[in-house]
């Protein structure tokens, strides 16, 4: 029962996510074949977000605000564990200049795991967007995966009104 959680004082549990990476190169490959804008940026000139990832090491303060971030959006969506994977484009984005990509991701066949593209979002963003992907997250534990895939429809309606407020407001998961 949604609350219920709340009423019992359970704290969710937060923690990095563990990825298992066997590339020797430390690299791994982001699914993206969701979003077809890449191929037309990428032929009007602008930087297009690359593919291969690594695991990131951002600073700690970045981290445990990341964790702290995911933490209060886990209490407020009832959500007992999530976890998030800090990743870095290999290509990271440039300073200056048109550029097209993630700063953060959720994917239905890690359902408890939220990514975070740290070469890519800013400290200023980091709270917005893992709560923007928390939201993804829990719009999933109640909904199938094809109605949770993606950033369209009911899944991205549902995290863009809980990404700056407050609380899903008493919309239904």
């Amino acid at each position: 029962m949604p609350g219920c959680a709340r009423l019992m004082g359970m704290e969710p549990r937060v923690g990095i996510a563990h990825i298992e990476v066997t590339a020797a190169d430390g690299t791994f490959t982001i699914g993206r074949e969701a979003f077809p804008d890449f191929e037309r940026y990428a032929r009007l000139g602008v930087h297009i977000q690359s593919d291969h990832v690594r695991i990131a090491t951002p600073p700690p303060g970045y981290v445990e605000a990341g964790l702290t971030a995911l933490a209060e959006a886990c209490r407020e969506l009832d959500v007992p564990h999530a976890d998030i994977a800090f990743v870095d484009t290999v290509e990271p984005p440039p300073r200056f200049g048109l550029r097209y990509g993630f700063m953060g991701s959720f994917t239905t066949d890690r359902p408890d795991v939220i990514w975070i593209y740290s070469n890519w979002t800013s400290p200023a963003d980091l709270r917005r967007v893992v709560r923007h992907e928390a939201a993804h997250l829990a719009f999933a534990r109640t909904h199938t995966a094809e109605e949770s895939a993606g950033h369209t429809g009911p899944s991205e309606d549902f995290a863009l009104a809980f990404e700056d407020g407050g609380s899903a407001g008493g919309r239904s998961l």
